[in-house]
């Protein structure tokens, strides 16, 4: 029977911030932030469970990956050599996953009000710009 070793890196999905994502995985593992702080993310790759089944190993990257962390499946059988963070991964058999649609949606009005804020500043700046320019052409 394989097993299947998951590997945190420390990696978070696009969208999220550390902070959330610890917060998200606190409550995931039913742990406080800080402890998840500490286990997860001590700045190198963490051995965060060997799982006997792929489901398994599936189910707890699907987890990771709403909580806003990237999990890597490695087979438990190998040996993981130092060097890369992802030694020993097969890259064509490694699943990574991007924001799934509920955190993109949730997400949407805030990225909205922000973009809308920086296009207003933006309009402002191209104004004074045009004014400022306008006005030394006009002056001799």
């Amino acid at each position: 029977m394989s097993s299947y070793r998951l590997m945190f890196t420390g990696d978070i999905v696009t969208g999220f911030q550390r902070q959330e994502v610890i917060d998200n995985l606190a409550s995931l593992l039913k742990q406080s932030p800080e402890e998840v702080r500490e286990t997860l993310f001590p700045g190198e790759p963490v051995e965060f469970k060997t799982v006997e089944s792929k489901s398994d190993a599936d189910h707890w990257r699907r987890q990771f990956a709403e909580a806003g962390a990237l999990l890597i499946i490695l087979p438990g059988d190998e040996d993981t050599p130092g060097g890369s963070r992802y030694a020993g991964a097969d890259p064509a058999g490694t699943n990574i996953e991007e924001p799934s649609p509920s955190s993109v949606t949730a997400r949407l009005d805030a990225v909205r009000r922000r973009n809308v804020a920086f296009m207003k500043l933006g309009g402002v700046a191209l104004l004074v710009a045009l004014v400022i320019i306008v006005v030394a052409w006009l002056l001799p």
